[in-house]
């Protein structure tokens, strides 16, 4: 095998936004197979290059994932690196681009341990709704939308959720009802293809409908996502880029995903051999 295209127990064959991938990959003669990371049978060192895909359990072991990804890029060729996959698989990473000049939708950090009480928080900031959840977190997991009525009740969950982990606190956005997120997708540094992804209902937050693909027509949304991905400052060979709206109307940067995010392959014709032909250069 040449390239270990890297998932899960639970999605041994890959998804159907990944699939794509190993036939774009045959056409350049690369003999690449879905492979289970934490697969104890798999050598390696027989895999010129491992590449991270649906690896969508890894947050709820991340010293274990973190751990590996330094084994194996020791190894062979891993990507994106375990530097990489270190530094996106805890959220404080947005505390850092929000540093370097990269608008961040507000966010509160709550340390292992501590407390924070909510309704003085929401009263302070004037948010009518506000988003808990830990900062090494995938899917939704734990994560709470909290209205400014249940504020006071809700203040014991975060000491509940500190015994455990680190918190982050952020606004919850209306535009999440309404247009959704928008995800831009870079190959190699370079931008590849953009995905809408819709709500589903208003009466389910951060539940998005099937995603598309569209033509990006605002060039200061654009300029935000190649800024986010110049503060980051590393070679990626795969980033995506989710952005939002704000409730004062400023599109902010939600999330950098390059450990293991959908890259919607399947949605852009070209998508899968301009991944396809990255990695072959890696090689």
């Amino acid at each position: 095998m040449d390239v270990a295209i890297l998932t899960y127990s639970g999605l041994p064959q890959l998804d159907a936004y990944d699939a794509p991938l190993l036939p774009a990959l045959a056409e350049l003669g690369v003999d690449a197979r879905p492979v289970i990371w934490d697969d104890p049978a798999v050598d390696f060192r027989e895999v010129k290059a491992a590449v991270v895909r649906t690896v969508w359990d890894s947050h709820l072991r991340r010293d274990t994932f973190v751990a590996w990804a330094e084994k194996v890029g020791r190894i062979t060729k891993l990507f994106n690196s375990a530097e990489v996959l270190r530094w996106n698989t805890h959220k404080l990473y947005l505390r850092e681009l929000e540093a370097k000049g990269v608008p961040v939708t507000p966010t509160v950090w709550v340390e292992k341990g501590g407390g924070l009480d909510l309704e003085a928080l929401m009263q302070s900031f004037g948010w009518e709704a506000l988003v808990l959840k830990p900062a090494v977190s995938a899917g939704a997991l734990k994560t709470y939308i909290i209205p400014r009525a249940e504020a006071a009740s809700a203040t014991s969950l975060v000491t509940d959720l500190t015994a455990s982990c680190e918190l982050m606190v952020q606004p919850y956005l209306k535009a999440f009802e309404t247009e959704g997120e928008r995800s831009y997708i870079f190959i190699d540094g370079a931008f590849s293809h953009a995905v809408r992804r819709p709500p589903t209902l208003q009466s389910a937050p951060r539940g998005f409908a099937k995603p598309t693909v569209f033509t990006p027509d605002n060039s200061e949304e654009m300029k935000l996502t190649e800024r986010v991905l110049e503060a980051i400052d590393r070679p990626l060979l795969y980033a995506r880029v989710d952005v939002a709206t704000d409730n004062t109307g400023v599109t902010r940067l939600q999330e950098v995903e390059v450990t293991e995010p959908s890259l919607f392959l399947s949605l852009d014709a070209e998508a899968p051999r301009r991944l396809a032909r990255a990695i072959v250069a890696k090689l």
